[in-house]
Parts: structure tokens; sequence; C-alpha cells
């Protein structure tokens, strides 16, 4: 089995690229839900998430313990 992306338009499946065997073969067409990206949401929270809050200060504790070391930017 292998997936690939399609456009559907005007009653037509446009695929991105040329299809595995030239067929007949059944396929499954799936149709994503339209909805609004979830992180909308969790970017305009007012304040972190407690999850988030407790990973960042077990972070914070083992760099200050000499565990590890934080994150330099430019090295990303």
């Amino acid at each position: 089995m292998k997936a690939m992306k399609a456009t559907y338009e005007n009653g037509r499946l446009t695929l991105a690229e040329p299809p595995p065997e030239t067929g007949p073969v059944d396929v499954l067409v799936v149709f994503p839900e339209h909805q609004d990206d979830p992180w909308l949401s969790i970017l305009a929270e007012e304040s972190p998430r407690p999850a988030f809050t407790s990973f960042a200060e077990e972070c914070l504790e083992q760099i200050k313990s000499g565990q590890a070391s934080p994150l330099k930017l430019d090295q990303l």
C-alpha cells in the first residue's frame, strides 16, 4: 500500500506523482475535514500549560545541577 497526495477539483482527481501501478486497482480516497488550525488556540493561551511548565522547571533544574546545558539558538 502506498499513500500519495492528490488534488480533487470539479469531480477529477489529479495525483501529485505517477501511480505505482498501471491498474486497475482499488483506491481509498480520504477527504480531510476542514477545521481551524489547532495551534492557533494553543498559541493564543495567556499562560503556559501545566505540563509545559513542569517540563521547563525540570529542564532548569537539570541545567542548575550540571546535568544539561541551555540550548544556543545560533547552533540549532
